[in-house]
This record gives C-alpha cells, structure tokens and sequence, in this order.
C-alpha cells in the first residue's frame, strides 16, 4: 500500500522444475555485495504489499530480493498451489544461488511476514551456515484463524485425487489484517491477494508446521527479531514468543507493538515501524540483547 522509497526491478526466474517465478529486486549498493536480503510475504499477501518496506531495508545498500511465492501475486501458473513443502524451501535455496552468482551474496538476512515466517525460519533451519540474521513479522506459527472442521475433511477427500480441489482462505476479511482504512481498502480492491489454494497447498503448509514444531530447542543459529501485533486476530502471539524464544535459546529480540493488528505495514503505529525497519536493516546497528521493547 505505501509507495516504495526507490522502484525495483522486476526479475523472472526460472526455478529447477521449470517454474517461472516473478519478484522485485532491489540491487545492492558497491560497498554490500557480499550478503543480500530475501524477504517473503504472506498466505494472502504478495511482494505489492511490502514494496515499501523492502525498499527502506534497500536504502542501506543491501541488495534485496523479494518475490512472489509460486501460484501468487504476478505469478498466475498454478494459482494457489504448491508441488511440495520442499519446493518451498527450494525456491528460496535457487534464489540464493541467483544472488550469488548476480551479486556476490554469501550470506542472507531473511524478513518473513505472517504466513512467510514459517519458509524463512524453515530455510534458517535448514541452511544455518547462509542465516545471519531473522526479521519475523506477526509469523504464522500458530494460527488464530484456520479452516474448519467440514473443510478439513472435504481437503483430506480432495488429497485422495491429488489435492487440485481449491479451498477459501479463511481471511478474506480486510479488518483481519489492519485497522486503517485505506489499508483495508488496499486489501479488499487488490486484484492480485490470493483469496482460494488448494487441498495439496493446506496440506503442504501442514506439514511445514509440523517440521518447525519438531525442531529442537536452541536450533536457530541465526539472530532473530520478532515483530508481534498486540492485537492480532490472525495468529497467536503467546506460543508465537515462547517458540521462537526456544528455538534461539532465549537470544530472541522481541518487540510487541501494542495497538498493532497483524499487518505493521499498514498500521497506524508507522513512525515506530519504520525506526525498527531502519535500524535493523543497517547491520551495523544490530542490537545484540533479547530484551523486550514497548513502542
């Protein structure tokens, strides 16, 4: 919704499995070629959502690579699907590989934003030698809103024949994500939130939590920074904090914005948004402590 500080530009990759993936890239100032940000949106949202917010991290010199997740946002093949929850994780891993071999990144910083938290913790989980540093925003662990019970059972018929039978997404209500007027008048009118996803989608996004939750305690290598709505009604803060706290062995900096409802980005808390924003995007101002900050 808010106007990005610089334009991107718009990348194609043609993922291993032939897929053709679209996103925004931000390029790196000469002096930050040696690690890159890969920020990935939500269940619903797109990269649309966040231009501003990438672009503030960009302003730093940091390349910043932020695409649209398979089936969503610009990209229209397979729309609202996923082959696997490992394609996910792949996705991301050829990402890298394309900074690398584009900008000389070795190491990456990841931003996840509500449904994006769980690939990006997973992907930290999964490459600690890649991971500095975790910027999760309101992550969607532990949902508070979820489909029901009747269409549960109607995925796991689907997921006998294949799992092609598309499905709502229980958050078509604006008021979900923010209180601001024109952010939800941004949601309701945007042509491109993925609003349906398949039986294999739900189920593929199952078994991602499932990998997380079995994660042991103290597996997170990486530094973290938890962003946390004080009034969200899309996820549940309170097991939120104590599994990320687990994973990192208590070194989690977490920051509860108290009038904040799921979607910072369209807030009304912006000014304190857009301070943490900067401040944690220019590395060397990373706070290296675990305590909590009330905005």
């Amino acid at each position: 919704m808010r106007p990005p500080l610089s334009q991107p530009r718009m990348c194609d990759w043609t993922m291993s499995d032939g897929y053709a993936l679209r996103g925004r890239v931000w390029p790196p100032g000469d002096d930050t070629r040696d690690r890159a940000i890969i920020y990935l949106h939500g269940i619903q949202s797109h990269g649309g959502w966040f231009e501003w917010s990438a672009s503030r991290l960009a302003q730093n010199g940091t390349a910043v690579i932020l695409p649209d997740r398979r089936g969503s946002g610009l990209n229209a093949t397979d729309r609202g699907d996923a082959p696997s929850s490992e394609r996910w994780l792949d996705d991301i891993d050829e990402l890298a590989t394309w900074a690398q071999r584009e900008f000389g990144a070795r190491t990456f910083d990841l931003v996840g934003v509500s449904w994006g938290g769980k690939p990006a913790l997973a992907w930290a989980l999964r490459r600690p030698e890649r991971v500095e540093r975790l910027l999760l925003i309101a992550p969607g662990l532990f949902p508070a809103v979820d489909v029901g019970v009747r269409a549960r059972f109607q995925i796991g018929r689907s997921l006998l024949g294949g799992g092609r039978r598309m499905f709502p997404i229980p958050l078509n209500n604006p008021e979900l994500f923010t209180d601001d007027p024109k952010g939800r008048a941004f949601i309701a009118k945007d042509p491109l939130k993925l609003t349906h996803a398949t039986a294999r989608f739900f189920w593929h996004s199952t078994r991602l939590d499932r990998r997380l939750l079995r994660s042991p305690a103290g597996a997170l290598s990486a530094e973290v920074t938890l962003l946390l709505a004080g009034r969200d009604r899309i996820i549940r803060n309170a097991p939120t904090q104590e599994k990320i706290r687990r994973l990192s062995a208590n070194r989690a900096h977490v920051i509860t914005f108290s009038e904040g409802v799921h979607t910072l980005e369209f807030g009304t808390e912006t000014s304190r948004f857009d301070e943490i924003i900067g401040h944690w995007g220019d590395a060397r101002t990373v706070r290296r402590d675990n305590r909590d900050l009330q905005p």
